[in-house]
């Protein structure tokens, strides 16, 4: 990230004593300042460098038929052995439903219930047509349904006086990662510290916040691209401990990750938000956009064509910071400079957190501390990064051209 160049900084030259503008405090054009990121994101306390949390591993509603014994697609097989990915589960009574593709059968075209009648081992029974459609023949249904298609749980419905059959609770599978550590530190001389200083940006404490802000930037990029340390994952005296951070997280088989489209369109991130809230995700939780400024332009420039907006009185511009998608969920967009421009990221923040394992302290030694003609100051802190459930809710638009 480079530096604002000269004619936007101050100039002190300390020969002449002659100085230039005043120092921007933030240094906006070169550094974020502030998050509104970082802002959104809870703390919470850990008791070693290395913490746990639990995921959601709750039973799923969808099952894949591997193969099926007389032929699901035999409108006339009557009772069909099928066997589903994961079929185990499945109890008897269950009404299934392809949600692959539409089977039409009977009068007004209904799609087709299919009844498992029974489960061995993962190869269930169905009864075809169990919904028993009007025009419809008994035990016969549709000839479209197909080895590979998905078929979803309409409901398990009990008969009087049944006992328990099947026991639905799942063990949590536990995530891990560790903390690390960031810190800066300042020192000037005695005469230095003495010297008058004739820019708001040449004293100890304006390079303190300087350092601050640089900080803080380094936590929005931890908190995004932070990565472990594959040699030594708990550090060492000769590894780094280094935490693991959200695009590690939701880069992993099975996630929510779109690296085909290419670009950040509507279509791309509505079928990222439909991916979330069709996978468990509370549709309520707070959600954001995080992205590159490059990309937050783009958002801001949806509909332009279409879309006719009224400007402010004294303001012109168009700008987007909300994108509501066509599932009617609302997420605020965050555009940082820390984020690369190859990536969107959508972020559940219900479900994602700083641990914090030793809060930051500052540390100042001057010369009545240990006689070194010196003013120095250290921050440190010690933070890792939770992202909970990384498969199911959040998102990666990845790839994007640029």
């Amino acid at each position: 990230m480079a530096w604002p160049a000269a004619a936007q900084t101050a100039t002190y030259d300390k020969t002449a004593y002659t100085f230039d503008t005043s120092v921007d405090p933030k240094l906006w054009a070169a550094l974020m300042a502030k998050s509104p990121l970082l802002d959104k994101v809870s703390r919470f306390p850990v008791d070693n460098f290395e913490f746990k949390w639990e995921t959601a591993n709750e039973p799923t509603r969808t099952y894949v038929l591997e193969s099926s014994t007389n032929g699901i697609e035999d409108s006339n097989a009557a009772y069909v052995a099928a066997t589903f990915t994961g079929g185990s589960d499945i109890e008897q009574g269950t009404l299934l439903k392809n949600v692959s593709i539409a089977t039409p059968i009977g009068t007004f075209q209904q799609d087709e219930v299919l009844e498992v009648t029974s489960n061995t081992a993962g190869v269930c029974v169905v009864q075809r047509n169990a919904n028993n459609v009007v025009g419809g023949t008994t035990d016969q249904g549709s000839t479209l349904h197909a080895v590979g298609n998905s078929f979803a749980v309409i409901h398990v419905p009990k008969e009087e006086g049944s006992s328990p059959n099947r026991n639905k609770y799942k063990d949590v599978t536990l995530v891990s990662n560790y903390t690390n550590i960031l810190d800066f530190y300042l020192t000037v001389t005695g005469s230095q510290a003495a010297t008058k200083r004739l820019v708001a940006g040449d004293t100890l404490q304006a390079q303190f916040d300087n350092c601050l802000n640089q900080l803080q930037n380094e936590l929005e990029g931890m908190l995004l691209y932070g990565c472990l340390n594959a040699d030594a994952n708990a550090g060492s005296d000769t590894y780094v401990r280094r935490t693991k951070g959200l695009d590690q997280f939701v880069c992993a088989t099975g996630a929510n990750v779109d690296y085909t489209s290419l670009a950040v369109t509507e279509s791309a991130l509505n079928e990222l938000i439909e991916n979330i809230v069709t996978d468990k995700s509370d549709p309520s939780d707070d959600y954001v956009i995080v992205c590159h400024p490059q990309n937050a332009r783009t958002i801001s420039a949806f509909g332009a064509d279409k879309v006719r907006t009224t400007p402010e009185k004294t303001k012109w511009g168009r700008f987007i910071d909300t994108f509501r998608s066509d599932l009617g969920i609302d997420l605020d967009v965050l555009w940082t400079l820390n984020c690369s421009k190859s990536d969107l990221f959508i972020i559940d923040m219900n479900k994602i957190s700083f641990a914090q394992f030793r809060p930051f302290q500052t540390a100042t030694w001057t010369y009545g501390d240990d006689g070194v003609d010196a003013f120095r100051k250290r921050y440190l802190g010690e933070v890792g990064v939770k992202v909970v459930d990384a498969l199911y809710s959040h998102a990666k638009l990845g790839k994007i051209t640029w």
